[in-house]
């Protein structure tokens, strides 16, 4: 296919900032945004994979900062995670696992610069110095086969230039935000290149905790020091790289990254809620505790039952939780939390990478070394309350290194891919509860989950698009891994001498052992046919098997065990259409999921294991593309899903069809953006907007576990002067100042109440960059 057709689009669309799924459009200013979804340099249009590529160009325009912000602009991309959404994770199509647990992979692979992020810490990261991210649906198991059974997110940053370049950008914006991102690139000497970018982000604290200690409801005294105000950040983040010309024909990149945060505890707030159980004292639903007319602390079989054990079945407040506590203003701002510290939360990751090519004429060699390191810190009240209960701790420290050779090359009618793959992962990792002296659960004691895991992966992948005729190809690949994991547990208990630190006793008699090896062969493998019967259309259809290694469960308080892998098939046929003379593209893809062990997640009071389930995921998602006139710009995408999870057991003996968690029916976004033509330079009016059905944040799908509907809507104002060297950008992001949920956990019968985080509220702001 030719790649300059569609100029007009291309111009059109890229010019003005906007976002397109497999888009192939090109602006006077911007480069063509080639993607590497198959191992090679492509247009995004002419790959037969639901493709959403985003420049760096485009990321600025549409005003995101973080890798997961992408997700409102890519229709079947929802985001799943914990820590009040310190840590969110991609969930497309469906294809989640919400572990918290450090040991856990998410089923949907982060690849930056082609090294694979092994934490799903590491996957929420700042975006700065960008040159494109490409998001891909469906299992990717063929090419890039890490656990990619949902989808791939690869994040590609900026590489030295041989030219001088650089920029310095500024925002301050609400809740005194202060950011700064800088850039410099250009060559040293004769054939070697650097580039050297830092980021740093400073934001105050979004909510205002009213928390006085030892005061009515509940006068037990609370955590030493705590009760801050939370919701804040502080990052910091270098990145450095030297390219070499190996001869004329070779090109070695060195790379080095370092990047830290330090957070308040998770933005969380609470609900209160009740369990309600059977006869035998299953737990069969949970309602939100303002619905319970009695008060009462568990509701079985229509009594109230004593759900914390101090005598009374009745709550001391109407609709209040255990210790009688309510949320100071709902979803509002105001908290009142007992531990609550502003600098709670650390997470740090550092990595190195070597990357190698050499074209030997028909054949080019790739060869990439790559090593990362992540460690974190965390803490949180586990009820988000001013009572003094429960606080979860975590810490862990993960290794990983990779290795990856790979040939490619083309004949006439052939274009193939090759390689091997090696990856091991040293994953310490810790979690725990500390009760406080006065709490009803491990009062004055901490008990902890003190897990070591090894993870070797070894792979042969290959990949193969073969010429029938001039407009029909076929592709076919397959992939084998030898995958062995290890993992030593115990669980340790003993005194909590400090409710903010960990402090594990090792010489501690343990409560349980563990020591298993999880080793599995695994395969997945692809065929497609891609038929394009003229430049402006790309039609496929094909089968995927995709895998996701079993692994092992660290719940805490013990239970530990593997589970197994995750298979599934995969039909997918779309189309890829340009019309209106080039005025307009249309993308639209429908597909079909069938799996065997999906790896389902269910959260039970402070605790989550994972299951091996079957399920079945249908959907549909389309995306359109308008330049009616000069200088208006119209996208809109939209997705459905049905997704099913079969046979779930909810509670003992009782099973339902359920709906993964964070995976909305329906979800539809949209942008209009005009610009004109100024004496000073260009002037650009953008609006954009995302909505996402209800959805659950527990697989269980209890009535309490229900997030909302919502809208949420943006708008900006940008300006640029004729020479493109200083542009302002003016925004306000959630219009609507929208207060939906986001993520929750439900630990109702703990304390009676579940954790919520919502939107940050209205953001006003203003961004300044210069480039040199």
């Amino acid at each position: 296919m030719n790649i300059k057709r569609n100029s007009m689009l291309r111009k059109s669309i890229l010019s003005l900032a906007v976002m397109a799924s497999g888009s192939n459009v090109q602006a006077a200013l911007l480069e063509e945004i080639v993607v590497t979804a198959q191992k090679r340099e492509q247009i995004a249009s002419d790959v037969g994979i639901a493709v959403t590529a985003f420049s760096g160009e485009q990321m600025k325009a549409l005003g995101l900062e973080s890798s997961t912000d992408l997700i409102a602009f890519t229709p079947g991309v929802s985001l799943a995670g914990d820590i009040g959404g310190q840590r969110a994770i991609f969930n497309i199509r469906g294809v989640v696992q919400n572990d918290y647990a450090d040991l856990a992979e998410a089923p949907v692979a982060v690849y930056v610069d082609g090294g694979y992020l092994a934490s799903t810490q590491a996957q929420t990261f700042g975006l700065f110095d960008i040159e494109r991210v490409e998001i891909l649906k469906g299992p990717q198991g063929t090419l890039f086969g890490r656990n990619a059974t949902g989808g791939l997110v690869n994040t590609v940053t900026a590489r030295p230039t041989e030219e001088t370049e650089g920029y310095v950008e500024f925002t301050h914006a609400s809740f005194d935000q202060y950011r700064l991102e800088t850039a410099i690139s250009g060559a040293i000497t004769d054939g070697v290149r650097g580039r050297l970018s830092m980021l740093g982000n400073q934001q105050g604290e979004i909510l205002d905790n009213v928390y006085q200690n030892g005061v009515a409801p509940d006068t037990r005294e609370g955590s030493v020091g705590g009760g801050e105000d939370g919701y804040n950040d502080d990052t910091k983040a270098i990145r450095g790289q030297l390219e070499f010309d190996v001869g004329d024909k070779g090109n070695l990149l060195l790379s080095a990254n370092w990047a830290k945060t330090i957070k308040s505890e998770g933005p969380y707030q609470f609900v209160n809620t009740t369990e309600v159980k059977d006869a035998a004292g299953n737990v069969i639903d949970v309602i939100y505790a303002k619905d319970d007319a009695l008060g009462c602390d568990t509701i079985q079989v229509g009594s109230c039952i004593d759900g914390n054990f101090n005598g009374d079945p009745n709550r001391p407040v109407q609709g209040g939780d255990f210790n009688g506590n309510i949320d100071p203003d709902g979803s509002g701002e105001k908290v009142n939390k007992d531990f609550a510290f502003d600098d709670q939360n650390e997470i740090e990751s550092k990595g190195f990478a070597a990357t190698f090519t050499y074209d030997f004429d028909n054949v080019e060699f790739f060869s990439m070394t790559d090593y990362k390191s992540f460690s974190r810190v965390i803490g949180l009240d586990s009820d988000q309350t001013a009572s003094p209960e429960l606080i979860f701790q975590s810490d862990g420290d993960i290794d990983q290194f990779s290795q990856e050779f790979r040939l490619s090359g083309s004949t006439q009618s052939t274009k193939w891919v090759t390689g091997v793959y090696y990856l091991n992962i040293d994953t310490d990792y810790l979690q725990g509860l500390a009760g406080s002296p006065t709490a009803y659960y491990l009062g004055g004691l901490e008990q902890n989950s003190v897990v070591e895991m090894e993870t070797d992966s070894y792979s042969i992948f290959g990949q193969m698009d073969y010429s029938l005729s001039d407009s029909l190809v076929l592709v076919a690949g397959a992939r084998f891994v030898q995958e062995d994991k290890s993992m030593q547990g115990v669980v340790l208990t003993n005194a909590n001498t400090n409710d903010r630190d960990i402090e594990v006793d090792y010489s501690a008699t343990p409560s349980e052992t563990y020591d298993d090896d999880n080793n599995q062969n695994l395969w997945s493998t692809k065929i497609q046919l891609e038929y394009t019967p003229n430049d402006d259309s790309l039609y496929y259809i094909g089968v995927n098997r995709g895998v996701k290694a079993g692994s092992f469960n660290a719940p805490l308080g013990g239970g530990f065990g593997s589970y197994d892998p995750e298979e599934l098939l995969a039909y997918e046929m779309g189309a890829k259409l340009t019309f209106w003379d080039g005025a307009a593209r249309l993308n639209t893809s429908i597909f079909h999921y069938d799996y065997s062990d999906y790896q389902s997640f269910s959260w039970v009071n402070n605790a989550g294991v994972v299951f091996n389930e079957k399920a079945k995921f249908t959907g549909a998602e389309v995306e359109v593309f308008l330049a009616p006139t000069d200088g208006l710009d119209i996208m809109f995408g939209a997705s459905y899903i049905d997704a099913v999870v079969e046979d779930l057991e909810v509670a003992s003996g009782y099973f339902e069809d359920t709906t993964p968690p964070f995976t909305p029916e329906w979800q539809a976004s949209g942008l209009i953006r005009y610009s004109w033509d100024l004496t000073s330079g260009n002037l650009a009016a953008q609006l954009s907007g995302s909505y996402q059905s209800e959805t659950y944040h527990n697989a269980r799908n209890y009535t309490a576990h229900e997030i909302e509907s919502h809208f949420k809507a943006d708008a900006q104002l940008t300006w640029k002067d004729n020479d493109g060297k200083w542009s302002v950008i003016g925004f306000v992001d959630n219009v609507t100042d929208s207060d939906h949920e986001i993520i929750g956990f439900d630990v109702s019968g703990f304390y009676g109440n579940s954790q919520i985080s919502y939107a940050k509220p209205r953001t006003y702001g203003i961004t300044v960059r210069r480039d040199f």
